[in-house]
């Protein structure tokens, strides 16, 4: 079950009193404050509710506000956003003051008042204030959706079909944000029309896994210019080495597991099964190991597996380290 199934349930059972919303996923943390908002319908001009993204300079009115009852309505909402007071960030909003108007209200929160608090980190257990309010709200922890849940979710209410959605999320590198800018980008292109998987391919930007697929390409075919040139500009880009490295390991790993499939003449829809994984890289994968030596791949992989030890261990920099490695995949002097 994910966090938009939770919030669903809650939903049908009808909002808290408190209710936490929290998580270090930024971007899941927003859309569950959007849904938040559509689901109270909330309006600024209404009275009967109020928002607060917190500061210093706007505090003790939304503690009032908090604290008060209702005049035009038999009840009132209060949404606190960024009370970071009750995270592991070392900031506040909150002054010592504050944070003991705030315990009062949690020790007796009047029942005319219903009150939502929006997180973006971890909530600071430690803290006397933290344990208070785990006792009496309904928490709801924004976690990362992996692979499959994307799907599932972006799929509700969605007219793609699934290959072009499992597309989408091995292109946005199963990321929440970028996958919905991608339907949109692909819907928008579609105008109206079913979205095929040729139409993610052609206007979904390219992914570090698919920059590391094209790498790799040129590492098999002994490209080092290109090779090198690849690297630099994902760089250039602001990608990591060493999340480079470990996609590019990751990524020498399914070639070895596909080229033992291939051995034992294994269908692709038998290794996608095994693998539990997209079709997608795959079949890609298939299409360039179909030629290469088992030890080649063997050995590759080991090369790689010894470049992230010695990355580590090292103090030599990592771009001579990493550099030295692709020359010798590439030139396959390994």
């Amino acid at each position: 079950m994910t966090v938009f199934d939770e919030f669903n349930e809650i939903k049908r059972k009808g909002l808290p009193q408190i209710l936490v919303i929290f998580g270090e996923s930024a971007e899941i943390v927003g859309e569950l404050k959007k849904q938040l908002l559509s689901e109270v319908n909330f309006e600024p001009t209404d009275l009967s509710q109020a928002y607060y993204d917190l500061t210093p300079n706007n505090s003790d009115l939304a503690l009032e506000d908090l604290e008060s009852l209702p005049f035009f309505s038999d009840s009132r909402l209060v949404i606190l956003d960024n009370l970071v007071n009750l995270t592991t960030v070392k900031k506040s909003v909150l002054d010592e003051k504050q944070m003991k108007r705030f315990e009062s209200f949690l020790d007796n929160p009047a029942e005319t008042t219903q009150l939502v608090i929006i997180l973006y980190g971890k909530l600071d257990s430690r803290l006397k204030v933290v344990k208070k309010l785990k006792a009496k709200a309904t928490l709801l922890e924004a976690r990362e959706l992996k692979s499959q849940e994307l799907i599932h979710y972006f799929s509700q209410g969605s007219s793609l079909s699934k290959a072009v959605l499992s597309l989408i999320a091995t292109k946005s590198n199963d990321n929440f944000s970028v996958m919905k800018q991608n339907i949109d980008l692909v819907e928008t292109y579609a105008l109206g029309r079913e979205v095929t998987v040729e139409d993610v391919e052609k206007v979904v930007p390219k992914s570090l896994q698919d920059n590391i697929f094209a790498l790799t390409d040129l590492i098999f075919k002994g490209k080092i210019t290109e090779a090198r040139a690849l690297v630099h500009d994902l760089t250039l880009q602001g990608e990591d080495l060493i999340k480079i490295l470990a996609i590019l390991t990751n990524s020498y790993r399914l070639y070895l597991q596909v080229k033992l499939f291939q051995e034992k003449s294994w269908q692709e829809n038998q290794q996608v099964s095994y693998l539990k994984m997209h079709p997608y890289p795959v079949k890609l994968a298939n299409q360039l190991v179909r030629k290469l030596p088992l030890s080649q791949l063997k050995k590759g992989l080991l090369e790689l597996i010894e470049l992230d030890y010695a990355i580590k261990t090292s103090l030599a920099d990592k771009a001579y380290l990493f550099d030295i490695t692709l020359i010798r995949l590439t030139l396959k002097k390994i």
